[in-house]
């Protein structure tokens, strides 16, 4: 019996262990992504050029979306050691996996929406864009009308 216990411990562990690395690939792909779509669109038309040409040796396979696209050319910025354009991290992931993503994965919202809010970049990517919703004034007569009080219950109701 306590070796079923121990058992049961070690594979939810593990599965633990998974989840997490696979939400680390995830993120550091999504930042990979969304930081070469911004450092690629600063980039000059010839150092464009350079960085399809090193992701299209890179890429074994067809590319099959934007979001793929970009998570290649942020691995050939960094092998060819352009820095990122986003302020204060100049530096690229190190990951293995840039085509993890997909259009619907919330880590790519969520890392943009970061951008967002922290440097005030406005990015957008495979339809998904960066911008703050505005929040909407709420303004009703009630507010204008004092608070109403709650009455205590009658000593004569305790009885």
């Amino acid at each position: 019996m306590i070796y079923l216990f121990w058992f049961l411990a070690a594979a939810i562990l593990f599965l633990v262990i998974m989840k997490y690395r696979a939400a680390k690939t995830k993120h550091q792909a999504a930042g990979n992504v969304v930081f070469a779509k911004y450092t690629f669109d600063k980039l000059s038309v010839d150092d464009q050029n350079k960085v399809k040409e090193k992701a299209a040796q890179i890429a074994s396979e067809t590319v099959r979306d934007e979001i793929e696209q970009y998570g290649w050319y942020a691995v050939a910025m960094h092998t060819l050691n352009i820095p990122s354009a986003i302020p204060d991290n100049p530096s690229w992931y190190h990951t293995k996996r840039p085509d993890v993503l997909r259009p619907s994965d919330l880590m790519l919202r969520s890392v943009l929406i970061f951008l967002n809010r922290n440097y005030n970049l406005d990015i957008e990517l495979a339809g998904i864009a960066s911008k703050k919703k505005e929040k909407p004034v709420i303004s009703s007569e009630s507010d204008q009308e004092e608070p109403k009080k709650l009455n205590k219950p009658d000593e004569q109701n305790k009885g």
